[in-house]
């Protein structure tokens, strides 16, 4: 009996074990993606160098005008900047909500407030806007179109139904 109990002790430290190295390389691995460095001037994710040197090469005036000192507010409104380049450029026009776009105007007007030069940004989310009202427009347009075609079609089939039964497809003009 006291094997048994035993046994199942060591298989439930065994399991715990497991799961606690589960969750450090987990824990590990966050810390990792977490990385922060510095990159032109300003605190970032390791994961965000990239896209922060993207920015500075085509656009080095982006950072000209900004006069804050302070360390997490200049990380703060730089991460603002990152998360208004991702919806902008990297979600679909048809992934977009009005929502998301009224955040990222929001959104950029704070960094301008905040001293960036983001003109070619404000210039993206105006082009982004009027094409998701534009594709929006064109959705309705087709949706009542396709309403009209259904309303036709179901005039023409209860006209057809109207016809007397001896007239057969063949007899039918189907010339304009």
């Amino acid at each position: 009996m006291w094997l048994h109990s035993y046994l199942e002790a060591t298989s439930s430290v065994k399991l715990f074990l497991t799961i606690c190295q589960s969750i450090s390389q987990v824990i590990g691995n966050q810390i990792k993606r977490q990385r922060k460095v510095t990159a032109h001037g300003f605190i970032i994710a390791s994961s965000q160098v990239k896209l922060a040197n993207w920015i500075f090469k085509a656009y080095p005036e982006t950072s000209a005008n900004v006069k804050l000192q302070d360390d997490v507010l200049r990380t703060r409104y730089m991460n603002l900047l990152f998360s208004i380049i991702k919806i902008l450029h990297h979600k679909p026009l048809s992934d977009l909500t009005e929502d998301e776009l009224s955040k990222a105007s929001k959104k950029l007007s704070d960094v301008t407030q905040a001293g960036f030069s983001v003109e070619w940004l404000a210039s993206k989310l105006e082009k982004v806007s009027l094409e998701k009202k534009t594709s929006e427009d064109r959705i309705r347009e087709l949706e009542q179109e396709v309403e009209k075609l259904k309303l036709t079609m179901s005039e023409e089939k209860a006209k057809l139904k109207k016809q007397p039964s001896w007239i057969t497809k063949t007899e039918i003009d189907v010339s304009p």
